[in-house]
C-alpha cells in the first residue's frame, strides 16, 4: 500500500489520533506499507525503515531511529529535522571544534587541525538552564512562536542564528537577552563536503 501524505489536510487533534491508530494497524497487519511524508515526526512515530529523498535522490535508507540519530550528511540532517537542525561554521582544533567567532566544543574528531567543519545542533538540544559541562551561547530573541505545547525561539548569537525548542509556553519579547546552553555531547559535526564526522552518543548504542 502506498499512502501519500494521508493526514496532511486533517486538523491537529484528528491527525494525532490517526497517527496512533495507523501505528497500531501497521504493527498488527501483514501488508507492506510505503508512507510518504514531509514531517519527520510522522516517520519517527511510525517507525520501521525510512528512506530520505531530496530532489529525486535517495540520500539514506535504514531503520528510522538510526537515520534520525546518525544522518550521513547535512542534506539528510536538514530533511529529517523539524524545526531544521541549526548549522554553524567551525574549524577543527586540538581537542575539539571551535565555532566561528565563538568557544571551543570539546569532542573527538577524525579531522586535521584547521579543517573546515559544520556543527549541527538540534533545536531540542538547546536549553536556557545551565548544566555541568554546558557551553554558553549568549544572544537576543528575534522571534518567539508558540506551537502547541512548545515554544520555538529564534535567537541571534555571535556564532549564528539559532532556533531553540522549549517545552511549555514561554513569553519572550523581541530583544530579550538570553543565554542558550548546549552540551558538546549533543552536537553533530560534518566535514567540508557535508559528510557526517561525529554524532552524539546514544544510550546503549555506539557513537
Amino acid at each position: 500500500m502506498l499512502l501519500d501524505e494521508p493526514l496532511v489536510n486533517l486538523d491537529y487533534k484528528l491527525r494525532e489520533e490517526l497517527r496512533e491508530e495507523l501505528t497500531q494497524l501497521f504493527a498488527a497487519g501483514q501488508s507492506t506499507v510505503i508512507y510518504a511524508t514531509t514531517e519527520p515526526g510522522e516517520a519517527l512515530l511510525l517507525g520501521g525503515y525510512t528512506a530520505v529523498l531530496d530532489a529525486g535522490e535517495l540520500l539514506q535508507y535504514g531503520p528510522t531511529a538510526e537515520v534520525f540519530h546518525r544522518p550521513k550528511s547535512i542534506r539528510v540532517a536538514r530533511a529529517f529535522s523539524d524545526p531544521p537542525m541549526n548549522l554553524l561554521a567551525a574549524r577543527a582544533v586540538p581537542g575539539g571544534a571551535q565555532l566561528q567567532g565563538g568557544p571551543v566544543l570539546p569532542m573527538v574528531l577524525p579531522a586535521a587541525a584547521g579543517a573546515a567543519l559544520t556543527l549541527g545542533i538540534r533545536a531540542g538540544a538547546l536549553r536556557v538552564e545551565a548544566r555541568a559541562g554546558d557551553i554558553a551561547l549568549p544572544g537576543t530573541v528575534e522571534l518567539a512562536e508558540i506551537s502547541g505545547s512548545d515554544t520555538f525561539v529564534h535567537v541571534h548569537t555571535l556564532v549564528g542564528e539559532l532556533v531553540v525548542q522549549l517545552t511549555g509556553v514561554h513569553d519572550l519579547a523581541i530583544g530579550t537577552a538570553v543565554t542558550l546552553q548546549v552540551s558538546p555531547a549533543q552536537v553533530y559535526a560534518f566535514d567540508a563536503d557535508g559528510a557526517l564526522l561525529h554524532a552524539p552518543h546514544r544510550l546503549g548504542g555506539a557513537r
